[in-house]
């Protein structure tokens, strides 16, 4: 490649329209959705709380499935209670890494719980079957 090409290259870059740049990424990431097999949980979709200042507005409920009136309760102020520690001397790339593996892992945690919960009340309320399964995108 000539400097002339590199050069009329990046000019034809510039002259997409933000449309053509949007649709290329909506392209990519339908591709990647589709790539992917579908993830269930049995974990239902969950009852979000009132906005603040609310009482329970950090209250989020989890129904049973088959609407028995049982919810389990998650307060979603004191889900994160461990601190986080950032390498000193860190960049930008440290902090957004060391903060995607905490909320990573505070996520597999907050879903453990409410999953033995579930099952907990499936066995007791109603034993000998399984929590309904659901599409958990």
């Amino acid at each position: 490649m000539t400097a002339d090409t590199d050069l009329d290259a990046l000019v034809a870059g510039l002259r997409r329209s933000p449309r053509e740049d949007f649709n290329e990424l909506e392209a990519a990431r339908r591709a990647a959705e589709a790539a992917l097999p579908p993830e269930s949980t049995i974990i239902p979709m969950p009852e979000l709380p009132p906005l603040w200042p609310h009482p329970r507005s950090c209250i989020v409920r989890f129904l049973c499935a088959l609407e028995c009136g049982w919810a389990h309760e998650e307060n979603a102020y004191e889900c994160d209670r461990e601190p986080v520690r950032f390498p000193l001397g860190g960049s930008l790339g440290d902090v957004d890494r060391v903060l995607a593996e905490h909320a990573e892992q505070q996520g597999v945690v907050l879903r453990a719980r409410v999953e033995a919960a579930i099952r907990g009340h499936f066995a007791e309320a109603h034993p000998g079957q399984e929590p309904p399964e659901r599409s958990a995108w």
